[in-house]
């Protein structure tokens, strides 16, 4: 008997030291939003503005283009569901995320149940920045706003076939370089349009991209073919938009070949400023990538 009762207590002992799986749990996270102008304080130290509002994030499995189901955080209310991407609506809400990226998860990170990815979108001009591996111990989230460096901005696309406002507003001296289009989930025979609200003045709702297709995945490359020997010369298939190339009407095209030269856009005070789209489908998904740098 005794020594049946030492055996029991070895396996008992051991039960403390053997790992047990991982069990998945859902976890809060929370961080305060920061920009940076480039301002420096006299010590040397970046001077960051704290952000209330004009903020909208995506959560997504890590290393993947997949949403996360998320709930509110437990300070708000608990098991609620929270739409992903969440609102610039949400983050303001003093009963939902309390000015922060804030929510509940559990994330879907085989390797730890610790870890997903952000964008994180300032609609104030378009900035935005990539959260890699964010977790319930990151809570500071800092978004480059320099001028007169180039950025490159993105936003999520999907769900809807009217013409949609992103919510992003280029700021007064914003020179748009390129817009690309990325394509998550495919849908056949269908397109998509990228432009400027077309209700603001000089707005055009097709002016950077137009009848991008959306039938596979990856980063949609232009159909134009050069036809002069230089990069900025496409024939009529090109898929930019008329804010961003222009026709040539010069002798450097033939009219047959309709030419286009590159021009970019400049947005100026009192014009159209607010980023727009429109697919063909309703299944198709993905992501706006734009390039663009504050003049001043």
């Amino acid at each position: 008997m005794k020594r049946f009762n030492l055996f029991t207590l070895v396996l008992v002992a051991l039960a403390f030291f053997v790992a047990a799986p991982a069990q998945a749990a859902l976890q809060d996270m929370w961080a305060d939003v920061y920009t940076w102008d480039g301002k420096m304080s006299t010590d040397g130290k970046p001077t960051l503005t704290l952000k209330t509002s004009g903020i909208t994030f995506k959560v997504l499995v890590i290393n993947s283009d997949t949403a996360e189901t998320l709930y509110y955080p437990s300070y708000s209310a608990a098991m609620t569901s929270l739409t992903n991407p969440v609102t610039t609506t949400n983050f303001a809400s003093d009963t939902v995320c309390h000015d922060k990226v804030a929510f509940k998860v559990d994330p879907t990170d085989s390797t730890s149940d610790r870890y997903v990815d952000l964008i994180v979108v300032d609609t104030n001009g378009g900035y935005s920045t990539f959260v890699e591996n964010f977790d319930k111990y990151t809570h500071t989230i800092v978004i480059d706003e320099r001028p007169n460096i180039l950025h490159q901005g993105t936003i999520w696309f999907g769900g809807v076939t009217v013409d949609t406002d992103t919510g992003i507003n280029f700021l007064p001296d914003t020179f748009i370089h390129d817009v690309w289009v990325e394509v998550v989930t495919v849908a056949s025979a269908s397109t998509i349009d990228v432009g400027l609200i077309s209700t603001g003045t000089s707005g055009d709702k097709d002016g950077f991209r137009v009848g991008v297709l959306l039938t596979t995945a990856g980063f949609v490359k232009d159909t134009g073919v050069i036809t002069n020997g230089s990069t900025a010369d496409y024939t009529a298939a090109s898929t930019y938009g008329a804010l961003l190339v222009t026709a040539i009407t010069g002798s450097d095209a033939a009219a047959s070949e309709g030419g286009k030269s590159w021009i970019g856009h400049v947005v100026t005070s009192g014009y159209a400023d607010g980023l727009t789209y429109q697919a063909s489908s309703t299944t198709a998904a993905g992501y706006i990538h734009y390039f663009f740098t504050r003049m001043r």
